[in-house]
């Protein structure tokens, strides 16, 4: 370890997935996503720090104790045989509602931990080890590679940071509003093999016309049609989406949550009918160390 480093900062941007099909394969680095989605500026603040007085890793998130599988099995990986580790964790996004907080915290514990630890994994390879966590605790497939990136990320190919391929669609750090009814499961989404045929047969579609013209507008029409034909949205989501286009702005669900995003037009107070409004923007950086 280096001797002259005993902590880390990282931090990681939120991801909210417009359209997505899924591909899994037996080894967790092949397996991923293809689609869309936008880095926000809430983020996952991530701190540690050698901890030999503990018998067990510790993980804390937004100041409680916390089992974290995903970032406990990064903490595991990486730290390997020195020992138990202390990780502290604000998460800004919401949880459980598809803004990639599992990702984001599995994300900047691989920043941390190779920073600490003076592991010498380059960005992808560090990233990898978040991805593949994700992958085994089945709780996302795309969130990490574009985390790693930041900004308006089209998934080209599936598989982890240095095997999947990935581009970007050049925006601003435009205003993104959204409101959050709760959380949908990932992992029973992703294990139901009739939801899965419809989603992923429109994610392929959507990823072909936007690539015919990628700009984020063509995004966001093409992540509503997807909510559509998914099936995935709830009646309240396809209501909250109805009311920002007749405000003039565009909206779509958020994959995988019962929470809508919009961007332009009088959309964030159109959204105000539907629960309490938030807005950020989309973040141009991903995953660094502070």
């Amino acid at each position: 370890m280096n001797s002259e480093r005993k902590s880390a900062k990282a931090w990681s941007p939120s991801h909210i997935t417009g359209f997505f099909a899924a591909h899994r394969q037996d080894k967790p680095h092949l397996s991923g996503s293809i689609g869309a989605g936008l880095c926000l500026s809430l983020g996952a603040a991530t701190t540690f720090e050698p901890a030999p007085d503990l018998e067990r890793t510790e993980i804390i998130l937004n100041g409680l104790a916390s089992e974290a599988p995903v970032s406990r099995l990064v903490a595991d990986r990486l730290a390997g045989d020195r020992g138990p580790v202390r990780l502290k964790t604000r998460l800004d996004m919401p949880s459980g509602a598809g803004f990639g907080a599992s990702g984001a915290g599995a994300l900047g514990a691989a920043y941390a931990l190779n920073s600490c630890f003076d592991l010498g994994l380059t960005a992808n390879q560090a990233a990898a080890v978040a991805h593949e966590a994700e992958v085994i605790h089945r709780t996302g497939l795309g969130d990490v590679v574009a985390q790693n990136c930041g900004g308006l990320v089209v998934r080209l190919y599936p598989g982890a940071p240095g095997t999947g391929r990935i581009d970007r669609i050049p925006v601003p750090p435009l205003p993104i509003s959204y409101v959050v009814r709760g959380p949908i499961s990932t992992r029973e989404i992703l294990s139901d093999e009739r939801a899965m045929k419809a989603v992923n047969s429109a994610g392929k579609q959507a990823l072909k016309e936007l690539l015919k013209k990628p700009t984020l507008a063509n995004f966001m029409r093409l992540s509503y049609s997807f909510t559509l034909e998914s099936g995935l949205a709830s009646d309240w989501a396809l209501e909250a989406i109805e009311a920002v286009q007749a405000a003039g702005g565009t909206a779509s669900m958020i994959m995988l949550g019962d929470a809508v995003f919009a961007w332009g037009g009088e959309s964030e107070k159109a959204l105000q009918a539907f629960g309490e409004v938030q807005t950020t923007t989309i973040s141009q950086r991903g995953a660094n160390l502070d």
